[in-house]
């Protein structure tokens, strides 16, 4: 039913989860959902709240295709960055003989290049999405979105690159702040990209699970759900890479989500 809590330099309503298991438990708990339940199918991309919280348990795999067409023109772009570094190293065996040491009697006159990790590989990135959308951005507009950050995590992945993910939404109703805020991936754990689908692309994530969580925070009368703002937690977390919430049709992103891949996994100097 959310927290009254001190942030950013605000007293905000704060429904904070650990994982997203945990979120989704407290949501279905609700015993009164409203909008969560009925809004409509071409709004919310599901039918019901029963078959969001299906797909959000189950795994929902349906943009997989387009992920992956997005994945083989990063490709193209960042292999051949990706390549183990290579460090010369001699010994007494190796792959080939260095003529000026074998001349002097070095015993250690071979030598060859062995791959040696790359400074990116351990590293952890925390990535902060601020999902939130307002009525008058399409199921579809938001599902494009999630496409391109699946791609962004995705690789990441591939570059052994560990992430932190964590999203968050806030809405300002009655002169009150409501923040959802969701761990979505743990660094320590093995990641699976088909498991963030449903919560990075599907507008059920926003439109029925969290509007959920917002209904049980009483967001408002008949949870009208207010006027969808900027995160207020993401400010403390100290992201890497942070993501703000849709407020306009036309960007990088939407528009050329290869470059804005590629643009971002460089700003980290990872390539």
């Amino acid at each position: 039913m959310g927290t009254l809590t001190w942030v950013n330099g605000k007293n905000i309503l704060l429904d904070k989860f650990d994982s997203f298991g945990d979120m989704l438990a407290y949501a279905n708990a609700n015993p009164s959902k409203k909008q969560s339940e009925h809004g409509d199918q071409s709004f919310c991309e599901t039918a019901n709240y029963a078959e969001a919280h299906k797909l959000a348990v189950e795994g929902w795999h349906a943009v997989r295709p387009e992920v992956e067409r997005l994945l083989g023109q990063l490709s193209e772009q960042i292999d051949n960055r990706l390549d183990m570094v290579s460090e010369l190293e001699y010994a007494t065996s190796g792959g080939a003989v260095d003529v000026g040491r074998w001349l002097t009697g070095e015993p250690e006159c071979m030598f060859s290049f062995v791959p040696m990790p790359n400074e990116r590989m351990g590293r952890v990135v925390k990535i902060f999405i601020d999902y939130g959308a307002s009525a008058s951005f399409s199921a579809e507009f938001i599902r494009q979105r999630g496409i391109v950050l699946c791609a962004l995590v995705d690789t990441l992945q591939k570059m052994r690159v560990a992430c932190e993910v964590w999203g968050e939404t806030a809405v300002t109703f009655s002169n009150q702040i409501h923040s959802t805020v969701v761990k979505l991936h743990d660094a320590t754990a093995q990641m699976d990209i088909d498991e963030l689908m449903f919560a990075l692309a599907n507008p059920s994530m926003l439109r029925r699970i969290t509007f959920s969580v917002r209904e049980l925070a009483g967001c408002g009368p008949s949870c009208s759900y207010g006027r969808t703002i900027h995160t207020e937690y993401a400010a403390d977390y100290g992201a890497d890479i942070r993501i703000e919430r849709l407020t306009e049709q036309f960007s990088t992103m939407m528009q050329n989500p290869v470059e804005w891949v590629v643009s971002t996994i460089k700003g980290m100097e990872l390539i």
